[in-house]
């Protein structure tokens, strides 16, 4: 971003979302292994052992892995980004937008279709010992956001009993 504004990532993201909508508990460490409090912790397997893996240099995974964030502000972000207050129209239909990738991903979000045909919009990311979702409606007026404890996040059954429990009236949920 630094080529097209002239200034780092890190402060026109301060700049045009993390003041404009008080992201307060989002941060950017650098390269620090440090998190600030109060955080989780995560936990990795490594040679049948579960070892703490909180303190990491989170730049490793480049911008995605060095912005850290609570399940607060993911939950503002997500209400002002599907709520219209970020983009155009225009640009909201490019951000839903999964053709290009036939149907698996949207330019930031993607779509993930319920048992009792709610459909829900959101994103997740992972890194050493955490993994984390955050899904919502349309709109951005009903979300959740939620963190597991792990390093494997390929059972995507289990976010989807989440996310069905969240948004899918009680009658409608499976057994």
């Amino acid at each position: 971003m630094q080529g097209v504004t002239g200034h780092p990532y890190a402060e026109e993201l301060r700049r045009r979302i993390l003041a404009p909508f008080d992201l307060r508990g989002t941060s950017f460490p650098g390269d620090s292994p440090t998190l600030p409090a109060p955080h989780g912790r995560g936990y990795s397997l490594i040679d049948g052992h579960q070892v703490d893996s909180t303190a990491l240099n989170p730049s490793r995974a480049g911008a995605a892995g060095e912005m850290i964030t609570t399940l607060v502000d993911l939950n503002r972000f997500f209400a002002a980004l599907l709520g219209g207050k970020l983009l155009a129209p225009r640009q909201m239909a490019q951000l839903r937008s999964e053709k290009a990738t036939h149907g698996a991903y949207g330019l930031g979000v993607y779509a993930t279709h319920l048992p009792c045909g709610v459909t829900v919009w959101g994103h997740n990311g992972d890194i050493n010992g955490s993994y984390a979702q955050t899904a919502g409606t349309a709109d951005g007026r009903h979300l959740v956001s939620y963190r597991v404890n792990t390093d494997d996040p390929t059972d995507q059954g289990d976010g989807t009993a989440v996310l069905t429990a969240e948004f899918c009236p009680s009658r409608d949920r499976p057994d």
